[in-house]
């Protein structure tokens, strides 16, 4: 019997969840509400998604488990070299234990699908699947692609504008017998349009060698392959097969990500059951993003359609999983993740918001249904994983943060660059380079935090211990005179020396300045670039705020329980079952979930853990 089910929702937003199970949207959210709690939880500083599902696993503070955003900065490394490293996704980099551990220690056994801070497995019994978070790519061998005759229209983010990068595709062949050749990274698809030009048959790649037929709009089944030496697969989907007003012949494939299909599950060995009974994983198929040039990190930029698609398979693949591993071995503790809204939200959320300058009725409209369907999503995902549930095992639905509506980016380098702090070196072309040998103050990004060039500390440092606190202060105050230039305003809402926050055995990890922006303020524009220092456009040294609407919602960069209007940065958790009281009223932390449930199927809290068990919320 499985004791207990972890159900993990990034980025999702309690008064989202409200407002739609009011509207009878969430039929299975709403029931699980009823026979239990909604609760506001406060999340660990920094407000992201490594940091806050490590304190949900682990019970612990990100002062003891340590595991600080994306890109933490160790002391003694060079100071740029954290930004280029992922190692905080990894299960290792923790310092505190987490909660399958905890399980295994406890003679339970874990399942765990797609966690962050999930791989590699620390188990010897029970499944790991994935976890290294959309982006991380360990497993991935090509990206997403548009193929196409014609600029893919149908396959823009209508909403926002956003244009995805496509390889243009000409037909080929003769009379009635028209072809298409896609390029997979070398490895080609070929297609023939029918007579009647209402289908396609597709061969080469893993296709069979009777060929695959699709009509416009339809998916493949997934394709497997050997590419570039590995086991992988695929989907395709015709996007498009019509002929223009003109009588042009117009052809638009689209193809997900090519991912392996072994070295992504615990046991060796799973994986095989794993695409026979519920099809592949694939991770990030929730969040899909074409690369172009320009822009080659970000909110997506496709259709919201066409991502709400790759989200259904997405949802359903976790049901089937589920189902098969519980069949196959089972297991006490299903501890799953689901990305689709924290994607939502980083892409649209601030459409929503009537202050943002671009406001649009129309549009957010749109988004709004947008979002009615992307939280639909999660409630059929929901309903799939508990049912037949007993109702003693507690059901627990959380997120790690959610998020604000942001449509002002903010260059942190300009001010310090301005107050002296940083130097930088003209390289041409438009870019600079930190010179570190006069830069007293280097900022990280994901965390938003700043680090005193510490003679000692850092390599090739440039402050004297001497001058550590009289260039904290004059770094503090750079920051708090960063100002908007369209009303004055304040900038940075908080600026505080990490010493006076608090303690714990992994706090050398953070910087020596936490910060915290105002509303609508963002340092992230949507780019991977703008969430490094070292490397810096001319606009970005030259101007402190501009008006940037690629990233609509953010949360690392606002403190915990920020909020405005129906909007917050907290995180919610329902804890659901017959050992829950209805309705409590508590706002716990974060750090308070993994102990409670211990307390609730009667073991050990995890090791490390220092939040509390809720006792407000048990009968």
């Amino acid at each position: 019997m499985v004791k207990f089910y972890f159900i993990g929702v990034d980025g999702g937003m309690g008064s989202f969840i409200r407002k739609y199970a009011k509207e009878g949207l969430l039929p299975n959210i709403s029931k699980l509400i009823d026979e239990g709690t909604l609760l506001d939880t406060v999340p660990s500083i920094p407000v992201d998604t490594p940091t806050n599902w490590s304190t949900l696993m682990s019970g612990a503070s990100s002062f003891t488990h340590g595991v600080i955003s994306f890109s933490t900065h160790l002391p003694g490394e060079q100071p740029q070299e954290g930004q280029y490293v992922r190692r905080t996704q990894e299960s290792g980099f923790s310092k505190a234990e987490f909660l399958w551990t905890t399980m295994e220690r406890e003679g339970l056994k874990p399942a765990v699908l797609n966690y962050p801070v999930g791989w590699p497995s620390q188990l010897h019994k029970g499944f790991v699947i994935g976890g290294m978070t959309p982006g991380g790519g360990q497993w991935r061998l090509y990206k997403p692609q548009i193929f196409s005759t014609v600029e893919p229209v149908s396959m823009e983010n209508w909403i926002k504008g956003d244009k995805p990068d496509y390889k243009k595709v000409n037909l080929g062949g003769a009379g009635s017998k028209s072809t298409v050749s896609i390029d997979l990274g070398g490895q080609l698809v070929t297609g023939e349009i029918s007579a009647d030009g209402q289908s396609i048959l597709l061969h080469g790649n893993g296709i069979s060698d009777s060929g695959l037929v699709l009509r416009e709009g339809e998916w493949s089944p997934w394709v497997f392959v050997i590419y570039k030496g590995e086991k992988a697969t695929y989907k395709l989907k015709l996007e498009r097969l019509r002929k223009s007003s003109s009588g042009q012949q117009e052809v638009t494939i689209y193809v997900t990500q090519i991912f392996k299909v072994s070295g992504w599950a615990y046991p060796a060995g799973t994986e095989d059951m794993i695409c026979k009974v519920a099809g592949p994983w694939v991770e990030g198929l929730d969040t899909p993003f074409i690369s172009d040039p320009k822009r080659a990190y970000g909110p997506t930029n496709l259709s919201p359609e066409l991502q709400l698609e790759h989200a259904h398979m997405h949802a359903e693949w976790f049901v089937r999983a589920a189902e098969a591993l519980h069949k196959n071995g089972g297991y006490d503790g299903l501890i799953m993740h689901y990305h689709l809204i924290d994607s939502i939200n980083h892409t649209y959320l601030a459409l929503l918001d009537r202050e943002n300058p671009e406001y649009d009725e129309k549009k957010a409209a749109a988004v709004e249904r947008v979002y009615r369907e992307s939280y639909q999503i999660v409630d059929s995902m929901v309903g799939g994983l508990v049912r037949g549930r007993d109702r003693q095992a507690p059901v627990i639905i959380t997120s790690d943060h959610s998020a604000l509506p942001c449509w002002k980016y903010v260059s942190l380098e300009s001010a310090l660059t301005r107050a002296g702090l940083m130097k930088y070196e003209d390289k041409g072309n438009g870019k600079f380079t930190v010179d570190l040998a006069r830069t007293s103050v280097f900022p990280y990004h994901d965390p938003v935090h700043l680090w005193i060039n510490l003679r000692g500390r850092e390599k090739g440092g440039a402050v004297d211990k001497m001058d550590y606190d009289s260039v904290m202060d004059a770094a503090i105050d750079a920051l708090y005179s960063i100002r908007d230039p369209d009303d004055n305003s304040k900038v940075i809402k908080l600026a505080m020396k990490r010493r006076s926050w608090s303690r714990g055995r992994a706090e050398d990890r953070f910087g020596d300045i936490l910060l915290f922006f105002n509303y609508s303020y963002s340092n992230w524009d949507g780019t991977a670039g703008s969430l490094k220092f070292d490397e810096i456009t001319e606009e970005r040294l030259r101007n402190e705020v501009v008006e940037k609407h690629d990233v609509a919602g953010h949360h690392t960069t606002y403190l915990p329980e920020d909020f405005r209007s129906e909007f917050m940065n907290n995180s919610f958790t329902i804890f659901s079952g017959s050992q829950i009281k209805q309705g409590s009223r508590a706002r716990p932390q974060l750090r308070d979930v993994a102990p409670t449930i211990s307390y609730l199927v009667n073991i050990a809290a995890p090791a490390d853990a220092d939040g509390n068990i809720i006792y407000d919320i048990i009968n």
